[in-house]
């Protein structure tokens, strides 16, 4: 048995594979392969020993709880699941994996010389070392290839085998639409000035009753009026332009005058009633004091009895 690492080691105690020698010998191999990678440094230690020995136990057919590992690899399910196709396809386990001509051929499309040439391109401007053989690689490669060739291809099917998300689809088909803009656009231009020249070139030499005219022959010059025709035809335009002109500003002061009217017959209107108002508010009105009174303040009434006789207070 080859010489095994520490985490390797202690990762086969807790997903229980410690007894499994062959187990534990295949898992050294592969784990021993990845190190020999550059594009697997970006797995931690712990997930390349976990996913070392799960695909160690599926190559031997033992069973292992897959909860279990995706747990003790310190990554999320869908993360783990990315990290094993990677490896898996470093270590060239995956005898299903996807190829640029295999998947021209499943959609029908001849673009797989473009599509391998882009990828390629690719592979050589990327800023760290990419694994291109990974199948979201491969069809945006031909994604590409088919869109700068204007070939329908189903998008759904694509985004299918890229195994990606629509969202991680959409971020990376905008990178790669930047990327071969700029470096294909070039081709895109030749292809495009060679196919119209190649239709004007059969243009130029059409049969007409057996007789070859040149496409020099068909052109003719263009006509030049003269100056005093085109003086005539400017003056024309510019005096009806100028009557319309005067046409709107008479109706303009029509209007004009029509609004003054009516405020003035307006304000007419307003300071008669002002004026009614005026009047009826200054009539005069008397006094409640200059009213009859039946009795006079203070002063009891007076009756109209005869006096009879007069009482002195003292003795005469």
């Amino acid at each position: 048995m080859g010489k095994q690492s520490k985490t390797l080691q202690l990762m086969a105690v807790k997903l229980g594979l410690n007894d499994e020698d062959k187990v534990l010998s295949k898992a050294a191999e592969f784990e021993r392969l990845l190190q020999m990678k550059s594009t697997a440094n970006t797995i931690t230690d712990t997930a390349k020993a976990v996913i070392c020995l799960d695909l160690a136990a599926s190559f031997f057919k033992f069973d292992l709880d897959l909860k279990t590992a995706i747990k003790c690899s310190g990554l999320k399910s869908p993360s783990y699941t990315n990290s094993k196709k990677i490896v898996e396809n470093l270590l060239e386990l995956n005898t299903d994996r996807l190829t640029v001509p295999g998947l021209c051929l499943m959609l029908q499309c001849n673009v797989q010389e473009l599509a391998e040439r882009i990828l390629e391109e690719y592979r050589r401007t990327a800023k760290i070392e990419l694994d291109m053989s990974l199948p979201q690689y491969v069809c945006m490669a031909v994604h590409q290839a088919c869109r700068i060739s204007k070939v329908k291809v189903p998008k759904s099917k694509l985004v299918d085998k890229s195994q990606l998300k629509p969202g991680q689809w959409g971020k990376l088909d905008m990178e790669w639409t930047k990327f071969t803009d700029k470096k294909f656009a070039v081709a895109k231009k030749k292809r495009g000035k060679s196919a119209k020249t190649d239709v004007i070139e059969q243009e130029d030499k059409m049969d007409v009753d057996g007789e070859v005219i040149k496409k020099d022959e068909q052109i003719t010059e263009p006509q030049i009026e003269p100056y005093e025709d085109w003086k005539q035809r400017i003056l024309e335009a510019a005096y009806k332009e100028l009557r319309k002109q005067n046409k709107n500003l008479d109706k303009q002061h029509k209007n004009l005058d029509e609004q003054h009217k009516n405020s003035d017959k307006h304000n007419e209107n307003q300071s008669k009633q002002t004026n009614k108002q005026m009047v009826i508010s200054f009539s005069p009105r008397r006094s409640p004091r200059k009213t009859p009174q039946k009795y006079e303040p203070y002063k009891s009434p007076v009756k109209n009895t005869p006096v009879k006789a007069v009482r002195l207070l003292f003795n005469l």
